[in-house]
């Protein structure tokens, strides 16, 4: 037999052979699957065939891999045999806290060598990243807060941090830092327990030397807890280093810090020219006895958005006393005795009307003053006002009625609007009636017009009526057209409608009388059909009253 024909290693002569020829998925095996949801990287594949594994490379690089002496096909497993959710979604807002604390060195300072500061230590489950907070206390004068941001923190030997490196009663370091581990919560316990890590009972923090003599020098300058003290006298709690008056504002301070009294009131100012009825917010502050007022704004009140009215400060009882350039007295500026629901306060020669107050103010009333009755809110509310309707003058003749009308609505008169649906629906309806002149006081008749008659037809799509007299012979009258068709007056603010019109009526048509004698045919059924307007057409009303009528007769 010839021997075996090599190929070159040239462009265009490499050959991939397959495995096995049984093999036939030559496709390219996906590495990204997605279990419940959620994407991650598919594990390895690994040969199960211990000749493939070892061999077929080094056989197939030799010349000596002869496909026809494999009869099976290797077969691939994956190494983890359990597909389970990744950890960043299994330990998803899982976070492991521990409480600690780290002693800051103080130079200078008489009172203190060392300052111990809390921290809190968390451990971030899903990345496996820690962060350091130091809560914030009130008062305290440092920058507090974070102190390490989140992310994963290395170790000296340069892996990172885990769970079990936090024992309670241990220290930890963390860039030169030493945080000494006093106690963790209940989640951390409970989930460490389960992996096999048992913590000791907690330990306590140790004493701050400056945080002792502070505690002592207040019992000491407030009597003890002998319960005196309030805020309304703030010269009997809080933290006091002399016992002169002049630390009585850092006392009142130390004690009241961020409460604020806060109440709702109104300053009526409409017996001025262009006053108003305004709301306003009133502020006042227990640290230092100042009093700042607000304004509150509604949406399009058609006022500048100055949002304070009057800054922060004293509120003297009487400004005029502002004027002699004295320093004021606490006696001399409102306080929360001056304050209360109902009473009015003088705010510069403005008269403020107290009506409500906040929760908070109202708790801090009970407790301290006792007054709970007197703390519910005033009603103020006045409704809305009609708006007032100006009364149309008298029509004076000149153009038509609706010109007229919009000329005294608007400084630029615009064209009187129709109405479309009318237009519309009530083109081709027109009701018809026969009348006659009427004799009154004021004109009398002639006898040739006592025999005239004439068609006055009403059209509902315009609201216009027009009169027609029919020629009659031998009269010495001429017929035609009576009225040209348009709105005719009711009396000086008003136009006739068609509920006016009904058998019987007298209408007054430019100072002429007219009774309306019978309707054609179409106009009776049609006010039958609509007898909700034209009540004088509903003949089931008419009997009940004749029924009416013959019941009282004795």
């Amino acid at each position: 037999m010839p021997g075996r024909v090599v190929i070159p290693k040239l462009p265009g002569y490499t050959v991939s052979s397959p495995v096995s020829l049984d093999d036939h998925a030559f496709n390219k095996q996906q590495t990204l699957r997605y279990v419940k949801g959620y994407a991650h990287e598919a594990p390895e594949m690994t040969v199960q065939d211990p000749h493939m594994a070892s061999g077929v490379t080094e056989m197939y690089r030799s010349g000596g891999y002869n496909p026809s002496t494999y009869t099976s096909s290797p077969t691939y497993t994956s190494a983890k045999k359990e597909e389970t959710l990744p950890d960043w979604v299994v330990n998803n807002n899982k976070v492991l806290r521990w409480y600690g604390y780290f002693k800051e060195a103080v130079t200078e300072s008489a009172v203190e060598n060392y300052r111990v500061r809390k921290v809190v230590i968390f451990f971030y489950l899903e990345d496996n990243s820690c962060q350091v907070v130091e809560p914030k206390e009130d008062n305290s004068g440092l920058p507090q807060g974070v102190l390490i941001r989140r992310h994963r923190i290395e170790k000296s030997d340069g892996s990172f941090f885990a769970p079990g490196d936090f024992v309670v009663g241990d220290n930890v370091s963390f860039y030169g830092r030493t945080f000494h581990i006093v106690d963790a919560d209940v989640f951390t316990r409970q989930t460490l327990a389960d992996a096999g890590l048992e913590y000791g009972p907690a330990e306590t923090y140790p004493n701050d030397p400056f945080t002792t003599k502070r505690l002592s020098m207040q019992r000491h300058t407030s009597g003890g807890s002998n319960g005196t003290g309030s805020p309304m006298s703030p010269g009997t709690t809080g933290v006091t280093l002399r016992k002169d008056n002049g630390k009585k504002k850092l006392q009142q301070f130390m004690h009241n810090a961020r409460k604020v009294l806060r109440f709702y009131c109104v300053w009526d100012d409409r017996q001025a020219l262009y006053g108003d009825r305004r709301p306003y917010r009133l502020h006042y502050f227990l640290e230092d006895d100042t009093v700042e007022i607000l304004e509150l704004h509604e949406n399009n009140d058609g006022r500048d958005p100055f949002p304070v009215f009057l800054r922060r400060g004293p509120l003297p009882k009487d400004f005029h006393v502002t004027r002699t350039g004295k320093k004021l007295m606490r006696e001399q500026c409102y306080g929360p005795q001056d304050l209360a629901l109902g009473a009015f306060i003088h705010v510069y020669g403005r008269d403020f009307f107290i009506h409500d107050a906040d929760d908070f103010t109202k708790q801090w009333y009970s407790e301290n003053v006792g007054a709970t009755d007197a703390m519910e809110p005033i009603p103020v509310g006045e409704g809305i006002r009609p708006i007032p309707v100006p009364a149309l003058p008298p029509y004076n003749g000149f153009g038509s009625f609706e010109d007229s009308e919009q000329s005294c609505k608007n400084l630029v008169p615009k064209p009187p609007k129709k109405d479309f649906y009318k237009l519309m629906n009530k083109d081709k309806i027109v009701l018809r009636f026969s009348t006659r002149f009427v004799e009154t006081p004021t004109h009398q008749l002639s006898s040739s017009d006592r025999e005239r008659k004439f068609v006055l037809s009403y059209f509902l799509a315009d609201d216009t009526l027009s009169i027609f007299e029919p020629p009659q012979r031998n009269t010495g009258i001429t017929g035609g057209k009576y009225l040209e068709r348009s709105k005719v007056l009711k009396n000086s603010t008003e136009m006739y409608s068609e509920k006016d019109l009904y058998v019987g009526k007298v209408l007054s048509v430019h100072q002429r009388t007219f009774e309306l004698l019978e309707a054609d045919e179409f106009t009776y059924q049609y006010m039958e059909n609509n007898r909700h307007v034209y009540l004088m057409a509903d003949w089931e009303a008419a009997l009940k009253a004749i029924q009416a009528q013959l019941q009282g007769q004795p």
